[in-house]
């Protein structure tokens, strides 16, 4: 029994030792694999502790992207890493750990890119708006296949802008998620003193059903292109404000 126990012991240190020297490209091949169009221009270091750069996936693309392993997350039952990509117009940095039944969980993500690129890495098509995300998130959850199914957190939504026709200040919001019961995300949103008000409540599931109601309106009557552009929303109540309610499901 204590042949075997030692035999075990040197097995795990061989492969423990195996993983330290794997070529980084060993990451990118099973990222590859797992994410259809996925690319990287260049990957150095080892799957414990390298640099992709040139990044490219849905049309997307990312300067740099580092990876450090946390050892600690195996105690957890997870293998951890710890994230730094770095892009002009993509920031992102924060914990990032695999369950054995591949459960994404995120910790600590903070970072700052452009809406049309946030929208285009999820998946998403593009929407006739414009401007910058900053996240603060202590946790996020994915499911196997890559949904959420729990967040929580705080994002900005940063000199918004509509495209549609012409180019149209709506201002900041800030958008408040929470985990739901029993799954799912769940949160409010709320403009920050900008062009367009704006209060709502939303959730999210993830099987990707979404619903959000809510009312804007604008907060200086004698903004006429906003109000017209508001317009195509149908005609405001008696209070000057739009109600708003919204469900459908995002393709992932």
């Amino acid at each position: 029994m204590k042949t075997f126990r030692y035999s075990l012991l040197g097995l795990g240190a061989f492969l423990l030792f195996l993983l330290l020297l794997a070529p980084a490209s060993l990451i990118t091949d099973h990222i590859s694999a797992r994410l259809p169009g996925f690319t990287a221009q260049t990957v150095e270091g080892t799957a414990t502790d390298g640099i992709m750069q040139g990044l490219q996936w849905r049309g997307a693309r990312i300067e740099k992207l580092g990876w450090d392993w946390r050892p600690l997350a195996l105690a957890t039952g997870r293998l951890g890493f710890r994230l730094d990509a770095d892009d002009p117009d993509f920031k992102l940095t924060g914990d990032a750990a695999i369950s054995w039944d591949r459960q994404w969980r995120f910790q600590n993500l903070t970072g700052r890119a452009l809406f049309e690129k946030l929208y285009a890495l999820a998946g998403q098509p593009k929407l006739p708006l414009q401007g910058v995300v900053e996240l603060n998130v202590p946790e996020l959850r994915l499911n196997a296949a890559g949904r959420p199914i729990a967040a929580n957190g705080v994002v900005h939504l940063r000199n918004l802008r509509t495209t549609l026709g012409q180019s149209l200040t709506l201002g900041d919001f800030i958008v408040q998620a929470m985990p739901a019961d029993p799954s799912g995300i769940q949160g409010k949103i709320q403009d920050d003193n900008g062009p367009l008000t704006l209060a709502g409540t939303f959730s999210l599931l993830p099987d990707g059903r979404y619903h959000f109601s809510g009312q804007a309106a604008v907060r200086d009557a004698s903004n006429q292109p906003l109000r017209q552009a508001m317009n195509l929303l149908g005609p405001p109540d008696n209070h000057g404000r739009w109600p708003l309610n919204f469900s459908g499901i995002l393709a992932w």
